[in-house]
């Protein structure tokens, strides 16, 4: 399972972008069980692992598809990995500056 590229959606706003899982990903890992993300204020760079997900199917890296700093993580994930099993728009890591 090399070719992630169609596992993450971005979506940029006016001062952040936002980093998910895509449906197409959902599909292909199964129920997913755990969320590691990456710490508030960190500088991440695109391609590096940013965190990892472990779903049912496979455990993953959490290699980010952009490069930023962190400044906003879904913490919901933490108790509820689940979330990322539901609409793409749930289904987010963190946000980066623009």
């Amino acid at each position: 399972m090399s070719e992630k590229k169609n596992y993450y959606w971005i979506k940029k706003g006016d001062k952040t972008t936002r980093i998910g899982l895509t449906q197409e990903a959902q599909e292909t890992l199964g129920d997913v069980k755990y969320v590691e993300l990456p710490d508030l204020d960190s500088e991440i760079k695109k391609g590096e692992s940013s965190g990892e997900i472990e779903a049912q199917k496979a455990v993953i890296e959490l290699e980010s598809p952009v490069d930023g700093k962190i400044v906003k993580v879904n913490d919901k994930l933490n108790d509820n990995p689940e979330l990322l099993n539901g609409s793409e728009k749930d289904a987010w890591f963190f946000e980066v500056n623009n």
